[in-house]
């Protein structure tokens, strides 16, 4: 399969990404830099209406294509909008993905919610996963889907295979080869769908999570072991990192309190294209050594935005308690320790704890970076 994305510009994107390294201001809320033809962006909210002669890799919390890639895009975020042309391949992953465009190579999305539109043409194979799928564009190879919801409303000139809980087959649906469905139920097949190849079902438990009296106890028992073994990690990275780095620590954390939007919003674009890039690194087989590194460099940032959010939370509970005192490294800890219980306390509240442990982290992550990027802006 013909791919035309560098390992050298995957490497500067990781790299980038956790550190901030190689790029330009172009406002408080953004940053881009060339490389040679490629172009490279990260922020809150990102518009790319100028063509690009060679790839381009995004990052925001909300991104909007609507002009053309000559070369790979890859995309990550909360929130995407792709419109244009994509010369060749597009990877693109978040929170809703929504793509209207002309691809000349294959299309892999995915997100919580991933609508391919009708304006949609791919030239070669289309993957798409999620919560929520809707495929009504139009692909000249085949196309795979996994989500728990799926409706395809467009035309796919080679097989279908879905796996989801539930799949509804539109009118507009114009499948030249088989439809191959996974699942706990067939398909819903509406009047005026074409299936060239036929349908072929195979059946297959809901996806949805069972009750936890069928739970055996050794699950239980392993998830709490885990849940023990990344708090004693936390702390341990956490209390390392502010014996090393006391300032640079302190000022990341006081970011959140700062700048709590810009901090979520990189937070969340970190997280989402860390591992996309870590999977197109292996796809290109020169890059799985790059990807090796850029894996454990990811949940070393998992653990130290942890650790910054934790230490936000201690530091200020100590300047609310003790206000104007200048705080011992022992009283630090301490107040890092009982911030850590803190927000293990709130993980554990039904249906919104983990949330607010998940925003909490995005914020650490955000903020660290933003600390990154500016001390190398100051020192340069």
């Amino acid at each position: 399969m013909h791919r035309r994305v560098s390992a050298a510009a995957f490497m500067a994107l990781g790299l980038a990404t956790i550190t901030g390294c190689g790029f330009q201001h172009e406002d408080g809320d953004a940053v881009s830099r060339q490389f040679g033809a490629d172009h490279f962006a990260v922020g809150g909210m990102l518009n790319l209406t100028d063509p690009v002669q060679g790839d381009a890799f995004l990052v925001g919390g909300q991104v909007s294509i609507a002009s053309e890639v000559q070369g790979d895009l890859v995309v990550a975020g909360g929130e995407l909008s792709i419109g244009g042309a994509i010369g060749d391949d597009l990877y693109a992953a978040g929170g809703e993905v929504a793509l209207d465009a002309i691809v000349s190579g294959n299309a892999r999305l995915a997100g919580g919610d991933v609508t391919v539109g009708p304006a949609t043409v791919v030239a070669g194979a289309v993957s798409l996963t999620g919560g929520n799928v809707k495929f009504e564009g139009n692909t000249h190879g085949y196309l795979q889907v996994a989500g728990a919801s799926v409706r395809i409303d467009g035309a796919v000139h080679g097989d279908a295979e879905v796996k989801a809980d539930e799949l509804v087959i539109g009118p507009e649906a114009r499948i030249r080869g088989r439809l191959i469905v996974t699942g706990p139920r067939e398909p819903e097949v509406a009047e005026g769908a074409v299936i060239g190849g036929g349908i072929e079902f195979r059946e297959r438990g809901s996806s949805a999570v069972s009750s936890e009296e069928e739970q055996p106890p050794v699950v239980d028992s392993t998830s709490r072991l885990g849940s023990f073994l990344w708090f004693v990690g936390v702390f341990l990275a956490a209390a390392a990192f502010l014996a090393a780095f006391p300032r640079f620590a302190r000022n990341a954390a006081s970011v959140i309190g700062r700048k709590p939007l810009q901090s979520l919003g990189l937070g969340l674009a970190i997280v989402a294209a860390v591992p996309l890039v870590a999977i197109v690194l292996l796809i290109t087989i020169v890059g799985i050594p790059l990807a090796l590194l850029l894996i454990p460099v990811y949940f070393l940032l998992l653990f130290l935005g942890w650790a910054t959010a934790a230490l936000f939370v201690g530091l200020r509970g100590l300047e609310t308690l003790r206000p104007g005192r200048v705080e011992s490294r022992g009283a630090q800890l301490v107040a890092l320790f009982l911030a850590l219980v803190a927000l293990w306390l709130v993980q554990q509240i039904p249906l919104v704890g983990s949330l607010i442990a998940f925003l909490a982290l995005l914020l650490g992550i955000g903020a660290l970076t933003w600390q990154a990027w500016n001390r190398r802006q100051a020192v340069a």
